[in-house]
């Protein structure tokens, strides 16, 4: 979780604590915190679970799925165990998918074996998916048109696609959010 620090450069001092706060007195009442990572999932239940508003998801994002190439069934049944220690916490798996605009920090190959790999778990944990998704629509899609019986709902977000891949991802009943990552 961000705490001032970025890419190994202090920005500011960590302000979490001002920052809910904020949002909790702006009329906030839930908040999910995203996991990136194994180590970023237990960070994120182990914030979810010091107030009863917060809540969290549990994967591993496309640029760091290089920490399951040591041990793949090791990593995901961490994950897995993860979810099931916190099935109260754990809201959505994620934030899996593919992003090619980063491929300096994994592979193409890597993140769509990895994430094909973690598809599995919204349907053992019937919970849905935070799926990211740069400059990767059409793998993406097809990933998910043919895993869509182990898809449990579910966002795609930093989605850039076309409106056909759009339509397909709408048609498999998912939803759809877009921020700044066309600039």
């Amino acid at each position: 979780m961000y705490q001032g620090v970025y890419h190994g450069s202090k920005k500011h001092e960590p302000d979490l604590d001002k920052v809910m706060r904020r949002a909790w007195d702006n009329g906030m009442d839930k908040m999910i915190i995203t996991g990136g990572s194994l180590n970023d999932s237990k960070k994120a239940i182990d914030l979810a679970n010091s107030d009863s508003r917060l809540f969290a998801t549990a994967g591993c994002h496309p640029t760091r799925c290089t920490e399951f190439v040591a041990d793949p069934d090791n990593y995901l049944n961490a994950l897995r165990a993860l979810i099931k220690e916190n099935h109260d916490k754990v809201v959505a798996i994620g934030e899996c998918g593919l992003d090619y605009d980063r491929l300096q920090f994994c592979d193409k190959e890597v993140q769509l074996k990895y994430f094909e790999f973690q598809l599995k778990l919204s349907r053992e944990f019937n919970l849905p998916l935070f799926l990211h998704c740069r400059a990767a629509a059409d793998d993406l899609v097809d990933i998910l048109q043919r895993n869509k019986e182990d898809i449990v709902g579910g966002v795609v977000h930093s989605f850039d696609g076309t409106i056909e891949a759009l339509e397909k991802i709408l048609a498999l009943d998912l939803y759809i959010g877009i921020n700044g990552c066309f600039i």
